[in-house]
C-alpha cells in the first residue's frame, strides 16, 4: 500500500466516524428541538401568574482590615447625584445598593464583621416572571437549536464526501466546506440574542440586545480559509495529473 492509498484511507475512516458521531448529534438535537416546542406551548397556555422566583444567597466579603475600617468610618452612607443610593450599616441591620428611582435595590438584612472581612445575608426577594419573555426565550431557543440541526446536515454531507473521496481535493468536498461555513454565520448573533432573551426574564425592563460572537466570526472565517487551501490544493492535483 502506497501513501496515497495511506492517506486516502485516514481521509475515508476520519469521514466514517465523523459521520456517525453527527448523526447522533443530529438525533439529540432534534430531541431538544422537540422538547423545545413542547416547552413553548406548555408555558403558552400556563396562567399569567402562575410562577414566581425567590432568589437569596449569601456574599463572602473579605477585606483588607484597614480598608475595613475605612469601610465603618466614611461609607456608612452615600448617594450620588443621579439617586444610586449605597447605604451600609455595619452593626447588621440594613444594607441598600442599587437604583432608588428604578426601585432596582438589593438589601440585606443581616450583616456579621468576620476575621477576613463582612458576610452579608441577602433578604428572600421575589420576582415576577413574565411568561410571554419566557416564550420569546424558549422561541430563540428552538432557533437556536434548528441552526444548529442545519450545521450538522452540513457537516454529515461534509463527512459522507469524506467517507467516500479518492483525495479530498476534490469539488464535491470544496462545496460542502463552503455550505459548512455559510450555515456557521448565524451562530455569529444568535447566541447573544438567546442569552440576552434569557436574561430579560426576570428583568424589569425588556431589552433585545445583538451582540457579535467573536469567537464564532473566526472560526467562520477559518472554515472559509481552509475552503481556500483545499481549492488551491484541487488546482495543484489537476495540473498533476494533467502532466502525468
Amino acid at each position: 500500500m502506497n501513501r496515497k492509498d495511506n492517506i486516502k484511507n485516514t481521509v475515508n475512516t476520519i469521514g466514517k466516524v465523523g459521520k456517525i458521531i453527527t448523526v447522533i448529534l443530529i438525533v439529540l438535537s432534534i430531541i431538544a428541538a422537540v422538547c423545545a416546542v413542547m416547552g413553548t406551548v406548555i408555558i403558552t397556555v400556563l396562567p399569567k401568574d402562575s410562577i414566581e422566583v425567590t432568589l437569596s444567597g449569601t456574599a463572602d466579603v473579605k477585606l483588607n482590615s484597614e480598608f475595613l475600617n475605612e469601610v465603618k468610618e466614611r461609607l456608612v452612607t452615600k448617594a450620588d447625584e443621579d439617586g444610586i443610593e449605597f447605604g451600609v450599616n455595619l452593626n447588621g441591620t440594613n444594607v441598600i445598593i442599587g437604583d432608588t428611582d428604578t426601585n432596582e435595590i438589593i438589601s440585606a438584612s443581616d450583616i456579621t464583621e468576620t476575621e477576613n472581612g463582612l458576610l452579608v445575608n441577602l433578604d428572600s426577594q421575589t420576582f415576577e416572571v413574565h411568561l410571554g419573555r419566557i416564550v420569546y426565550a424558549m422561541i430563540t431557543t428552538l432557533l437556536y437549536i434548528i441552526c444548529i440541526i442545519i450545521t450538522l446536515y452540513m457537516l454529515k454531507a461534509l463527512m459522507t464526501s469524506l467517507e467516500k473521496c479518492e483525495t479530498p481535493f476534490n469539488a464535491d468536498i470544496i462545496k460542502n466546506i463552503k455550505k459548512f461555513g455559510y450555515s456557521l454565520i448565524p451562530f455569529c448573533v444568535l447566541k447573544g440574542l438567546n442569552n440576552s432573551a434569557w436574561g430579560s426574564i426576570v428583568s424589569k425592563s425588556f431589552d433585545v440586545t445583538f451582540s457579535v460572537d467573536l469567537v464564532m466570526v473566526l472560526a467562520v472565517l477559518v472554515v472559509f480559509m481552509l475552503s481556500v487551501i483545499f481549492s488551491y490544493g484541487a488546482e495543484l492535483q489537476k495540473e498533476s495529473d494533467e502532466t502525468l
